[in-house]
């Protein structure tokens, strides 16, 4: 995954406001803090143990003041941050999906999210749909902005991340 995560803080633009939904033990807030002019990050993670090591990382990279983390699930912390961010990743590629609608009620206009699932190598596709459901489901429009295929899961299975903008 870390070609994955260098993939994405590429595409982060300075001053964006960036927030990681299952944000595990920071690993995306870190690099994204670390290797882009972004505003700020937020993380959400629902396992204590892996928000332990993520508030460890943060403090041995002395990010402090750039990276914001919380434990909970993500239905109930999101909503209690009262703002809209640039850019939502979703790193839970099984079941993300159930959290399309919020990722789209807390995403600025015209911002872009990256949602991550487990599709077959012959159903690549569905992750679009998926995407694209939720946007209709939401009133919102749906643009892809890209597909990629980032790391296997088993035979014939792969981990996809639909990028796309919703307004």
């Amino acid at each position: 995954m870390s070609s994955e995560r260098k993939r994405i803080a590429e595409l982060i633009k300075p001053n964006e406001s960036v927030l990681v939904m299952f944000s595990g033990s920071g690993v995306y807030p870190l690099v994204i803090a670390k290797n882009t002019k972004c505003r700020e990050v937020y993380g959400v993670e629902i396992n204590p143990a892996a928000h332990k090591y993520a508030l460890e990382n943060v403090k041995k990279n002395r990010l402090e003041n750039k990276i914001n983390l919380f434990l909970g699930d993500a239905n109930k912390i999101v909503p209690k941050l009262k703002r809209k961010f640039d850019r939502i990743l979703m790193p839970l590629p099984k079941g993300g999906e159930k959290f399309l609608g919020l990722a789209l009620k807390n995403v600025k206009s015209k911002g872009i999210i990256h949602f991550y699932t487990f599709e077959h190598e012959d159903e690549i596709y569905k992750a679009e749909e998926k995407a694209g459901d939720a946007c209709k489901k939401a009133g919102k429009r749906c643009k892809i902005l890209k597909t990629v295929k980032c790391g296997q899961y088993s035979p014939r299975f792969y981990r996809v991340c639909a990028d796309f903008a919703a307004d």
